[in-house]
């Protein structure tokens, strides 16, 4: 990291943000009543976490040119100490701020992603951008997040913020405490069966370039796996994927009572894929054959539904995928918008842990 950028942020007392183009990707969804829609990185959310665990002495201000109910509600459930709504002079905004905590303009972290915020950042001890800003943008900027707008950009600046103020270390200990009890207890474990740890750098066992599996139920396909690269760690259980897709078939197809070759033969002709799941890294189990999928997840429905997501977690068992990632559903006539999700592969039923929007446009964009 550069010196430089270091010194900056060793002095911040004021991280202020815009909101739309930062925290979220710059899309607004707007309902016919007016309201508006925005959805938020649940990695942003963790660096909240991070600088309040720091205990550092820092304050976090949101400044956007618009006026929305739910930057107000998200503003509030993450602890955002000044929030500052329909300002587009965004200087005199942040430097009320700033007066009001009695520090100067080199203590304060600015994060924008266009024109509007310029009178800030070229004011800011500290200014930030993601990489889509425009070009004024980029070459103002002490920084440019490698995080893309509504993906994380904050998380990545409060971290930067924290490793040059010294407190990353007590930010993370909260974190770092339950992995090292999780990982005292896997030790006694491996000790007490008289087996050795696992080794996280253990080397495969087979390395396979267009891997394929197929898992059945009756002697028909439940679902079809094809994989760019996979390596097999026998001991472990394991299979890691790469840019690999998961055809979820009709398990209606599986149930028959006449398991006759005929009847197995006619079933799988007529058996129909229900959903297929892309991404580009996953791990499946060997043994009970859940499986995990990270990177950005996408699965489509037969009926054209699509669900994104950063993660999630199929169950063979239970013929259930779940995530407590942020969740985006689009249906032929509306959006669901979430974040934690239990579904059927097929999506036909689906279970939100923590439901933010429910969207019926008359016409949905392609591109949404």
């Amino acid at each position: 990291m550069n010196k430089n950028i270091l010194a900056r942020a060793k002095k911040i007392r004021l991280l202020a943000t815009d909101v739309d183009g930062v925290l979220t990707g710059g899309e607004i969804i707007i309902l016919d009543s007016g309201e508006e829609i925005k959805i938020w990185s649940v990695k942003d959310r963790m660096g909240f976490a991070l600088l309040k665990h720091s205990g550092a002495p820092i304050k976090m201000a949101w400044v956007t040119a618009r006026k929305s109910r739910q930057v107000e509600l998200r503003a509030k459930d993450v602890g955002v100490h000044f929030l500052r709504q329909g300002s587009v002079d965004k200087w005199s905004a942040v430097k009320d701020i700033a007066d009001s905590m009695k520090i100067s303009a080199n203590q304060i972290a600015y994060v924008g992603d266009d024109c509007v915020d310029y009178p800030v950042m070229k004011r800011a001890g500290l200014a930030v951008c993601p990489p889509e800003s425009p070009e004024l943008i980029r070459k103002t900027a002490h920084y440019q997040t490698r995080a893309a707008a509504g993906r994380g950009v904050l998380r990545e600046v409060i971290e930067l913020i924290l490793v040059a103020q010294g407190r990353w270390k007590k930010a993370m200990a909260p974190f770092l405490k339950t992995f090292t009890v999780l990982a005292l207890g896997a030790f006694l474990a491996a000790c007490s069966s008289q087996t050795p740890p696992q080794n996280l750098t253990e080397k495969p066992d087979q390395w396979i370039e267009k891997f394929k599996i197929t898992e059945t139920q009756g002697g028909v396909p439940v679902w079809i796996l094809n994989s760019e690269i996979a390596q097999r760690y026998d001991r472990l259980n394991k299979t890691t994927l790469e840019n690999f897709t998961i055809e979820f078939m009709d398990a209606k197809a599986g149930r028959k009572k006449n398991h006759s070759r005929e009847s197995l033969l006619l079933a799988k002709k007529n058996q129909a894929t229900e959903a297929v799941l892309s991404a580009p890294q996953g791990e499946v189990n060997t043994e009970t054959k859940e499986l995990h999928a990270w990177g950005g997840v996408q699965v489509e429905a037969r009926d054209g539904t699509v669900l994104t997501t950063e993660r999630l977690q199929y169950s063979t068992e239970k013929k259930t995928i779940t995530t407590e990632a942020a969740i985006r559903i689009v249906r032929e006539d509306s959006i669901l918008i979430g974040e934690g999700m239990e579904a059927s592969p097929d999506l036909s039923t689906v279970k939100i842990f923590r439901h933010e929007a429910s969207i019926y446009p008359k016409k949905i964009p392609k591109d949404q």
